[in-house]
């Protein structure tokens, strides 16, 4: 018996009740190819992002040390232009990373930016803050002993709140499942309190101020790094599962895995 030929040309074959019934073959997940996918965020993107990140960490990691050391006595005056600078230049080459991020519709991009630019603010003002916190504290109360209690405990949590906001906003720009907003925070809170612990040890073994400074922020630096790249897999497998739910891919909505 030949088959007869259904509207579009679809196959026709009679079911039970002998009537014709549009046959479809099984349908499977395409493999996400083509110029519409994009498999995450663009090199150019990430390498700004992680040139923003270490210059970012470059007074901790040379100007400070060389300052300690008196290498250069008269970079004393100039460190404070030094830090406008370095956070200027972390700011502007974040912020266009996070513009140019791929595969991802503008106004996450902007959510990402705007974060990025909030948390940079606070990064550079809270050293200059701490003072008139403590200043107010032991003025209010009269308790020095509060005053640094108060201090210790806003720096243990200023890494982690720091990292946090830096995951979070690439996590915007990248369009990532909402539940990979929740990992990037509590990775980020989790490792702030290791470093916080790594930079007590090193002051508790009685390392020099250089020594323990250096270490302390390649530590955070590589903490980073790693839960940059933690995202990127739980983003590429939040994508793939999402892909196996609606079984293909609308042409109208973006995608990014990485």
């Amino acid at each position: 018996m030949s088959q007869q030929a259904g509207p579009g040309g679809a196959p026709y074959s009679p079911n039970w009740s002998g009537e014709s019934s549009a046959w479809a073959p099984p349908t499977s997940v395409p493999t996400p190819v083509g110029p519409g996918w994009r498999a995450g965020p663009g090199w150019t993107a990430r390498i700004l992002f992680w040139s923003a990140l270490a210059i970012g960490s470059l007074p901790e990691l040379v100007i400070m040390p060389m300052l300690i050391d008196g290498v250069s006595p008269e970079l004393f005056t100039l460190y404070p232009v030094m830090r406008v600078v370095v956070a200027f230049l972390e700011l502007i080459l974040g912020i266009v990373a996070l513009l140019i991020v791929k595969a991802s519709p503008m106004p996450m991009r902007l959510f990402g930016m705007g974060l990025f630019l909030c948390i940079s603010i606070y990064a550079f003002a809270l050293p200059h803050l701490m003072p008139v916190i403590v200043n107010r504290v032991i003025g209010s109360v009269g308790s020095y002993d509060l005053a640094i209690t108060i201090q210790s405990i806003i720096w243990t949590f200023h890494g982690g709140l720091v990292l946090a906001g830096v995951l979070i906003a690439w996590n915007l720009a990248c369009n990532r499942a909402g539940w990979t907003h929740l990992v990037a925070a509590g990775y980020a809170m989790l490792t702030g309190l290791v470093v916080a612990f790594v930079e007590w040890a090193m002051n508790s073994l009685g390392s020099s101020f250089t020594t323990s400074l250096v270490l302390t922020q390649l530590v955070l630096l590589t903490v980073t790094f790693g839960g940059l790249g933690l995202l990127h897999l739980l983003g590429r497998l939040s994508s793939v599962g999402h892909q196996r739910r609606r079984g293909r891919r609308p042409s109208n909505e973006p995608w990014t895995t990485g």
